[in-house]
């Protein structure tokens, strides 16, 4: 991951990267509806933990997304969902969904979860837990840069340790592709959310 984003770092003979112009959005504060209006690149709305604010797309390989904040904060999606977080004092280092991504199916069946999770005293622990996705009809749903119709999908995560957490998915309900997105990723975790503000695809 780190030689990705590094590669984006500098600035363009023509002009800011998209790396630095994230990084700048995000140091100079403000509404992210407005930031995301001005930044002509791919970007989200989000919060992990305490850290909030419009993150500009830094690179991407395949199905993966990485997305730099504030704080040495890395977003890394995949197919448009979560996959993975580093800087803050809890890491989410890898998730694996058998035998689909919830949000990509259309009917409700039971999905498992698996993710690695790396805590401040640098111990890691992997959890699972399963669920089944459940989808509303689409309505309209505000984003930053103004509102699309999305259904709703939400899935109760129980996990092998006993506690359950919630997550819901914003998708089109044609293509499926997620717009929008906020869950608790293992228990006890930091809160993830997102937004598209600016698509990539």
């Amino acid at each position: 991951m780190g030689v990705a984003l590094a590669s984006l770092s500098g600035c363009a003979s023509s002009g800011e990267t998209p790396l630095g112009a994230s990084l700048n959005a995000i140091l100079s504060g403000g509404d992210a509806s407005a930031q995301a209006d001005a930044i002509p690149y791919a970007s989200l709305d989000a919060r992990i933990g305490d850290i909030q604010g419009l993150m500009v797309m830094g690179a991407q390989a395949g199905d993966m997304t990485y997305w730099p904040g504030r704080n040495g904060v890395v977003l890394e999606l995949e197919q448009g969902g979560l996959h993975a977080f580093q800087g803050l004092d809890a890491r989410l280092l890898g998730t694996q969904y058998t035998p689909y991504f919830p949000w990509q199916h259309t009917a409700s069946e039971p999905v498992t979860l698996t993710r690695q999770a790396q805590d401040a005293a640098g111990d890691i622990r992997r959890f699972q837990a399963e669920g089944a996705p459940h989808c509303s009809p689409a309505q309209d749903f505000e984003l930053p840069l103004g509102e699309r119709r999305l259904e709703t999908c939400q899935i109760d995560w129980h996990w092998a340790t006993g506690d359950i957490t919630s997550a819901t998915y914003w998708r089109d309900p044609a293509t499926h592709r997620l717009w929008a997105a906020t869950e608790t990723p293992w228990p006890s975790g930091p809160e993830v959310s997102w937004r598209v503000a600016r698509h990539w695809w």
